[in-house]
């Protein structure tokens, strides 16, 4: 029996390849410069195998991000601020590796002047907001005080935007230290104002 194209170890072998050739393309040419015919030229890989894969441009780039940059996981520590630390020391980590760094950058600026790469970006965004949600809803679940009062997305917004602006804008070291501190002031913060 023929095993399935998912599971072909060739069909595996070739899309490691794109997406590891993809990555570098990006990283070094930005978004204007990933183009799948360079993608083919960097992996050796035929542009029907691309395709086959991939059905354009626009997927093969969001793999790509998806691999370079990849999700930070939140923990179940008992307590938000707790869960809240443990995703952010991730997200430090990741945005701290390279290609993550320089890619990041790269698809902000070119979302800027592009429907589909802000589309791409928005949707990137959202899956990577999803864990400060999870830990919102445990601390809700767990009883703490006020964690019912917190909208998730404007906390995601309070320790995110200056992890961000940090590491991206500013070109400043993005430490463990700072984010955690960031942490621990949002929460300071949300607390005095639903007592």
């Amino acid at each position: 029996m023929a095993a399935s194209p998912s599971t072909d170890p060739r069909v595996q072998r070739s899309r490691e390849a794109i997406l590891a050739a993809a990555v570098e393309v990006l990283s070094e040419r930005g978004f204007e410069g990933a183009t799948i015919e360079a993608v083919v030229v960097r992996s050796g890989v035929a542009k029907t195998t691309v395709y086959r894969q991939w059905p354009n441009r626009r997927d093969l780039l969001l793999s790509a991000v998806e691999t370079a940059v990849p999700r930070a996981e939140i923990a179940d520590t008992g307590s938000l601020a707790g869960d809240l630390k443990s995703f952010v020391r991730e997200l430090v980590a990741v945005l701290n590796t390279e290609p993550a760094g320089r890619i990041l950058p790269r698809l902000i600026a070119a979302a800027e002047d592009d429907a589909e790469l802000a589309r791409l970006l928005s949707e990137f965004t959202a899956q990577r907001r999803k864990p400060i949600e999870t830990a919102v809803l445990r601390a809700v679940e767990r009883g703490e005080p006020d964690a019912g009062a917190r909208d998730s997305d404007t906390l995601a917004s309070l320790v995110l935007g200056p992890l961000f602006y940090r590491r991206l804008l500013s070109r400043r070291t993005l430490t463990i230290e700072f984010a955690e501190r960031v942490v621990d002031d949002v929460l300071a913060r949300l607390s005095q104002r639903f007592p």
